[in-house]
């Protein structure tokens, strides 16, 4: 069950050639046309949270898997309805899972750290209320850029030299995974930004 980065790596590397084919398209699809479906992707943004929340709490054995998807869906089909102050709360989760990131495995006092990540719960629901419809290009985008290269990273592992060289980089640097999900995040992010504002859309 993948409920992590590090888990959702090491599913990539078990993951055959072929199968990177569908995350690149999928995620170019989201990265070049995600505002127009950006509550599918809220919907699935809390599907998710939804599984690997259900995946924590439950024990593994034959149920987990019908637990998991029953968490997916309820959590989902709850964000659609006021999908559009989910995409708020979906703002600030990813700034306090951004907090997490960087200070979770850092030896700071806990209570420091929880708030830490209360104020950036805080902070990023305050920026979504004010710039939701830079939230959902952000959303979108990033989405799209984390499928992009989880199915580049999948293709890498054709060319044994350049996969090692990007995983010994990784391995050692906290700002070499986010900096290659940044880069095409940004070019999405202006690209859709340049598209909404183009056909004047009020997301």
């Amino acid at each position: 069950m993948i409920t992590s980065v590090d888990e959702w790596v090491m599913f990539l590397q078990d993951v055959h050639y072929a199968g990177g084919f569908p995350l690149v398209v999928v995620g170019v699809i989201l990265m070049l046309f995600g505002w127009r479906m950006w509550k599918v992707c809220v919907v699935l943004a809390f599907g998710a949270l939804g599984a690997v929340l259900t995946a924590r709490l439950t024990s593994p054995g034959p149920d987990q898997l019908f637990y998991v998807v029953c968490g997916a869906a309820i959590l989902g089909a709850v964000s659609y309805v006021p999908v559009k102050y989910a995409i708020i709360v979906l703002g600030g989760m990813i700034m306090t899972g951004v907090t997490f990131y960087y200070l979770g495995g850092s030896r700071i006092d806990t209570t420091i750290l929880y708030a830490a990540l209360g104020l950036s719960m805080l902070v990023g629901t305050a920026y979504s209320a004010l710039n939701r419809q830079r939230v959902v290009i952000f959303v979108t985008s990033l989405f799209g850029a984390v499928l992009l290269v989880s199915g580049v990273a999948t293709w890498l592992r054709a060319f044994p030299e350049l996969f090692g060289t990007v995983q010994t980089m990784a391995a050692g640097s906290a700002i070499v995974i986010p900096f290659i999900i940044l880069v095409p995040s940004v070019m999405s992010a202006f690209y859709q930004g340049s598209e909404v504002r183009r056909l004047q859309i009020d997301l």
